[in-house]
């Protein structure tokens, strides 16, 4: 793949060293010092896909230039899901390729699989009460993290007896209709994520933990490799249905 990356932060730095370990030509970069915003098209005619890691005030602008220039592009990118119905309608406007997650860890997308398998199945089993926890880095601003609401919202499309998330501390009794997402922010942990169904007999815990930023690098290449050639708005999930 010849790839145009988009920021170059720590997890940008990982993806530039993993594509070119892996065969791939990184043959564009763009950051503050070089806006993409600034860029035209021709500076990138002979890109097959760009890859965005940036910052949230960024993501639209750039979102809507890569609809209009036609060229696939990977979002990991967070912070613009409430302007997800306009992003749909550049995709379809433009006929677009693009494939966005709000974790690009193709361990949490597996996971996230089986969290919807398992709340399906407890739906059937009032005596389960679910949960999500996560752990991060002390210098993740962001409380609970994206990647925790994410699997806490497959929990509620499943648990019809869950409606809403709580994700504050809880100072007296919760709500039995709500499910509670907490956070813990500590050391240099890169992220952990537990889902649990509790009952009076026993106790169910799936866990993801990520040892490294290569895992979110990794997942972002393999995401770029499978929207080359396909048109439409995309997540993980439908790179994980695919291979399935």
């Amino acid at each position: 793949m010849k790839i145009a990356l988009v920021g170059t932060g720590k997890t940008g730095q990982s993806i530039n060293r993993l594509a070119q370990e892996g065969g791939h030509d990184v043959i564009a970069r763009f950051s503050s010092s070089t806006p993409l915003l600034e860029a035209k098209k021709e500076d990138l005619v002979s890109a097959d896909v760009l890859i965005d890691f940036t910052s949230p005030q960024l993501a639209l602008p750039h979102i809507e230039q890569y609809c209009k220039w036609g060229i696939p592009a990977v979002i990991g990118t967070t912070g613009w899901y409430d302007s997800l119905t306009a992003v749909e309608t550049w995709v379809q406007e433009y006929r677009a390729s693009l494939l966005y997650a709000p974790n690009f860890s193709i361990g949490v997308a597996v996971t996230s699989k089986i969290v919807e398998l398992a709340a399906t199945i407890m739906n059937r089993l009032p005596a389960y009460d679910g949960y999500v926890h996560e752990y991060h880095h002390r210098m993740k601003v962001d409380s609970p993290s994206g990647t925790a609401i994410h699997l806490a919202n497959k929990i509620l499309e499943g648990l019809d007896r869950k409606q809403h998330l709580a994700t504050e501390t809880q100072h007296q009794a919760i709500d039995t209709n709500a499910l509670h997402v907490s956070s813990t922010r500590t050391g240099h942990l890169f992220g952990q994520h537990t889902v649990g169904f509790d009952s009076p007999y026993d106790h169910l815990s799936i866990t993801h933990e990520s040892k490294t930023r290569d895992s979110f690098a990794f997942g972002a290449l393999r995401a770029a490799e499978w929207l080359i050639g396909r048109q439409g708005l995309f997540t993980l999930d439908d790179l994980l249905e695919d291979w399935l």
